[in-house]
């Protein structure tokens, strides 16, 4: 059996019409085995699908099953939120997405694709959080990375009561480190916006509110709010969505996976391709990762252009 587990190619494919690329560009190459298609999100796009496929749309990016409701990051404070609205990345705020959640339901957040880097602080105050300014006077505005800096004391008694939980799509920290909040910062930017007044007013709400934990750097800062100052669990999402799979692996001969870019980031922030990678490497299942774009050298000796033909290199790992 061949395994199809994508990400989405943003921008050109999502996770389910790749699958249905490869499965046809499979069977045109005469490559006749058993195929198991399953789109996949590590909490970006189609995380709904990926998390809770049971679960009902009650409003945009906010879905429940039961009890528990599930907010996509991606569809409340991603790039369609403030698509042709000029707003620049340092006025950009969460604070619809702390807005979203009910405080009668469990919460899970998937967190990736966000269009905000404002550590989020926005999301803080949509829960109840209250932030101070210099003069001890409550700033009622929507935080956003220009505004971070003017934050002197924070009152955050009124987040306890919430039950949150985060799907994180990747492992960054805020400012300093391999792979930051800042490195993602860049692709959100306008262009022409100067990022070195982000890395200063990030790091100056880090020091005020305190805290720090591996998931910090992830969308946009959002990771920081939700592990560092909720105190919520939180989880790899490409962990989580390689373990929703629910395939027998003793079947499966090929693992084909992607997404449109492939960078360090894909590596070094344990995202979906590379928690797919390690889990059929872990088994001696060889996998071919598919990529619209490739930066810098990475550690998979597979790699193929989506437009390439790609289907030889298929059927060399199948030993066809």
């Amino acid at each position: 059996m061949i395994l199809i587990a994508p990400d989405k190619f943003k921008g050109t494919y999502t996770a389910a019409e790749i699958c249905s690329l490869a499965a046809g560009r499979l069977s045109a190459a005469g490559i006749n085995r058993p195929l198991r298609l399953a789109p996949v999100s590590d909490g970006g796009e189609g995380a709904a699908h990926a998390f809770m496929p049971q679960g009902k749309e009650i409003a945009k990016g906010v879905y429940q099953h039961g009890d528990t409701r599930l907010l996509v990051s991606s569809e409340i404070i991603g790039f369609d939120a403030f698509k042709d609205s000029g707003i620049p990345l340092m006025q950009r705020s969460s604070i619809a997405l702390g807005r979203a959640v009910n405080h009668r339901f469990n919460t899970l957040i998937a967190v990736g694709g966000t269009a905000i880097s404002d550590c989020g602080a926005g999301f803080l105050q949509g829960l109840g959080a209250k932030f101070y300014d210099a003069d001890d006077k409550l700033i009622s505005e929507p935080l956003c990375p220009a505004t971070l800096s003017s934050v002197c004391r924070a009152d955050l008694s009124e987040i306890k009561e919430y039950k949150l939980k985060g799907i994180i799509d990747v492992r960054a920290s805020l400012t300093e480190g391999k792979l930051t909040a800042l490195d993602f910062a860049q692709q959100k930017a306008l262009p022409g916006e100067d990022l070195s007044a982000l890395a200063n007013a990030m790091s100056h709400f880090s020091k005020v509110i305190g805290g720090h934990s591996e998931w910090d750097g992830a969308g946009g800062g959002l990771g920081y709010a939700l592990a560092s100052v909720c105190g919520a669990e939180c989880m790899s999402g490409s962990e989580a969505a390689v373990e929703s799979l629910n395939v027998n692996w003793e079947d499966v001969e090929l693992v084909i996976t992607g997404e449109g870019c492939v960078d360090r980031q894909t590596a070094s922030g344990g995202k979906l391709v590379d928690a797919i990678y390690r889990k059929a490497a872990s088994l001696s299942i060889p996998t071919l990762i598919l990529y619209g774009c490739r930066k810098d050298s990475l550690p998979y000796p597979h790699l193929a252009q989506i437009n390439s033909d790609w289907e030889e290199a298929a059927k060399e790992l199948l030993r066809i």
